[in-house]
């Protein structure tokens, strides 16, 4: 086990970490220490409630998503501690550097790329309800480009250090759909602007106005919420890229 440079002592990280999966009585553990988790912690236990939610590997997804729920909140609340910017940049380079993404530019890229992911489901979601407004609509589409925008920024990475001109040639495909997505923003951005403009709110300025390429019931994308980035989505549980 290996401790990065100047990161918190004792707090260690196994090298092939992102192999390997902690098991629900660890996972139970760490809840339990977070005063989130009242069970015995018990194989038996856990196996009777996989059997209830649908399967073991249903039931460990669901756990570690509770410990990540819970984390995330006090992340948050770490947040709002007054640290000076140095202090504050040493403390979030833990996150990394614990998930073993600090040292190495393509996996640290493709850690933030499944960080962006995990962020852009629920907006997908949001917006993909027929009552939604433009806006999260907007979100939902920046998000997507932003994840495209990582991706391309990865395989670069990797295509450059191995001499790989083929792919770095087809991350033209994907800087164009990345476009296509913030334009999309850009878009249904423009539509809330105008409408707050035709009431007579002041301060806004607009270059032009823009027809939406969308205003449906689902936001709209090059190949569909279920065709690139869904398909990228079943392969980022490991952050490759």
């Amino acid at each position: 086990m290996v401790c990065g440079a100047g990161s918190v002592p004792g707090v260690t990280r196994e090298e092939d970490q992102r192999s390997e999966s902690v098991t629900v009585e660890q996972v139970g553990a760490a809840l339990a220490a977070l005063g989130l988790y009242d069970g015995s912690n018990t194989s038996s236990e856990h196996t009777a409630e996989a059997a209830r939610l649908g399967g073991t590997d249903a039931y460990r997804v669901r756990m570690v998503n509770a410990l990540l729920g819970a984390v995330q909140t006090q992340a948050m609340l770490a947040d709002a501690v007054g640290l000076d910017e140095e202090a504050r940049h040493a403390a979030r380079r833990e996150q990394l550097t614990s998930a073993g993404a600090f040292d190495d530019p393509a996996v640290r890229v493709g850690f933030i790329r499944w960080q962006v992911l995990r962020a852009g489901i629920p907006l997908r979601l949001i917006a993909q309800n027929p009552e939604t407004g433009p806006i999260p609509v907007a979100a939902a589409h920046a998000a997507e480009g932003l994840h495209v925008l990582l991706g391309v920024i990865g395989s670069s990475y990797q295509a450059v250090a191995a001499g790989d001109v083929e792919t770095l040639a087809a991350q033209a495909g994907l800087l164009r759909a990345a476009r296509d997505s913030l334009q999309t923003a850009i878009d249904n951005t423009d539509i809330l602007l105008h409408m707050l403009k035709s009431v007579g709110i002041r301060g806004i300025t607009l270059v032009a106005p823009q027809r939406p390429r969308t205003l449906g019931t689902h936001p709209r994308t090059t190949s569909g919420w279920d065709g690139h980035l869904g398909a990228e989505a079943r392969h980022d549980d490991r952050w490759d890229l």
